[in-house]
């Protein structure tokens, strides 16, 4: 089954949706040019959204998606992902828009479970994830040309070693993909 939204503008390009849906099971969302039928964006996903019958359900797909999450002044786009029964199962994919190129490039390193909080006034993005035994809060730090300055990771998390408990909180700071500052507090939870 595929589906065609209406023409709509992004980022000054008049565009469309296409998505495909495979056997009732995964999903190829696509978004093109309207006028050129390039593509802007491919995303394969197994997990289909639940709305996907919906009359609106491209209504609501921009009504969540699009957001400038890099404070470059560009509509970027938001593609969540719900596996419908864990939350740490459930992802959110973050695509920023390439002015230069007029495409959407995947932000890996945006990605996760949840996005917390798009700070405008302070330029920062907060994402967590959630995990067996931990979780964490990451706070992204944009410069005014939508680039990351720095990152602050917040991690907690369980480790079990025989019959202990090791409850770690751990910080690190993140500055050009290297970790410049790094703590560490562990606690120990004994079960007798």
């Amino acid at each position: 089954m595929v589906k065609v939204s209406k023409p709509f503008t992004l980022n000054g390009i008049e565009c469309y949706w296409e998505h495909k849906l495979i056997n009732d099971e995964e999903i190829i969302i696509k978004l093109f040019d309207y006028k050129t039928r390039t593509l802007l964006l491919k995303h394969h996903d197994v997990y289909p959204p639940p709305n996907y019958n919906k009359n609106n359900y491209f209504d609501e797909i921009n009504k969540e998606s699009l957001e400038d999450v890099n404070f470059d002044s560009y509509t970027d786009i938001l593609l969540k992902s719900y596996s419908g029964n864990m939350t740490m199962n459930d992802r959110v994919y973050v695509y920023l828009f390439h002015y230069k190129e007029g495409i959407y490039i995947s932000a890996d390193d945006l990605e996760a479970n949840r996005i917390e909080l798009i700070d405008k006034k302070n330029r920062k993005l907060i994402t967590s994830n959630e995990y067996r035994y931990g979780t964490d809060s990451i706070t992204h730090h944009f410069d005014k040309a939508g680039k990351i300055k720095f990152t602050d990771e917040f991690s907690h998390y369980r480790i079990l070693e025989d019959t202990t408990w090791i409850d770690y909180k751990t910080y690190r700071k993140i500055v050009n993909g290297e970790t410049v500052n790094e703590r560490t507090q562990s606690d120990t939870i004994r079960w007798e």
